[in-house]
């Protein structure tokens, strides 16, 4: 990879002879390591990649992004710099609505995703509003540790709370001012992946990404809460594959 591709793309695993391209969006606050644990799981033949936000790891100097739709174009662009390659997309939480996003902008650009996977997050029409982005640091850090527990040794570190929380904000910025003009559907399927105990996405919301596709959506309930995909990587990488091989009818 060179140019924007190397600034915004990890290449977790990358071959020449690779059948599909597994492209991972990470949540609010999360980083590309977030899916180095997949490897363990991949198929050889399957290239992992993972999107690099402005402001962490070793892009932490860099000033951070607060227009999702900014986001957005320059993922696009980053995979458009890439040799033509069946792409999958995987989006978690914020990550989800960033890899709808993506994945209309490789549509319009003729470079269609092969398929995207949405998890843990409602479609733009039906995202409650909301403006944690604005309030102070305590309630900011609670809205977290309400949906990640174990995160809570991390914000309790007050060096580390410093680090890390105006990209937490700027990320909260990005995903609660994301509210498309209009609602295109996009030609690739979308599948849902959520949490029996999330409370942030309700089944209801879940099935409103029918709206956004020109396919029925299947959506694959996991045992868990918002970060169920920590716990059990095996399964949701064995769910992907099975969905893309349903579609495609490649082998997984």
């Amino acid at each position: 990879m060179s140019g924007e591709a190397d600034l915004w793309l990890r290449a977790l695993r990358q071959g020449t002879q690779a059948r599909v391209r597994l492209v991972c969006l990470p949540h609010a606050g999360g980083s590309a390591s977030f899916f180095r644990p997949w490897l363990a799981h991949l198929p050889g033949d399957i290239d992992l990649l993972a999107v690099q936000y402005p402001g962490r790891e070793e892009r932490f100097k860099e000033p951070h992004i607060t227009c999702l739709s900014a986001l957005a174009d320059a993922v696009a662009q980053a995979l458009m710099a890439l040799p033509a390659r069946p792409s999958l997309l995987f989006g978690h939480s914020m990550g989800a609505a960033i890899a709808y996003e993506v994945a209309l902008r490789l549509e319009t650009a003729g470079r269609r995703a092969a398929h995207v996977f949405v998890s843990a997050h409602p479609p733009p029409h039906r995202q409650p509003a909301s403006d944690l982005h604005r309030q102070d640091d305590a309630t900011l850090i609670a809205d977290i540790l309400r949906q990640d527990a174990d995160a809570a040794g991390l914000w309790a570190d007050p060096q580390l709370r410093t680090l890390f929380l105006p990209t937490l904000r700027s990320d909260y910025q990005a995903i609660e001012t994301w509210r498309p003009k209009r609602l295109q559907p996009l030609a690739s399927p979308i599948d849902v992946l959520l949490a029996e105990g999330d409370e942030e996405v309700s089944l209801g919301q879940a099935q409103a990404w029918a709206d956004l596709t020109c396919h029925t959506p299947n959506i694959r309930l996991f045992d868990g809460d918002h970060f169920y995909l920590k716990q059990q990587p095996r399964h949701v990488i064995s769910h992907l594959l099975q969905r893309f091989a349903h579609h495609h009818g490649a082998s997984a």
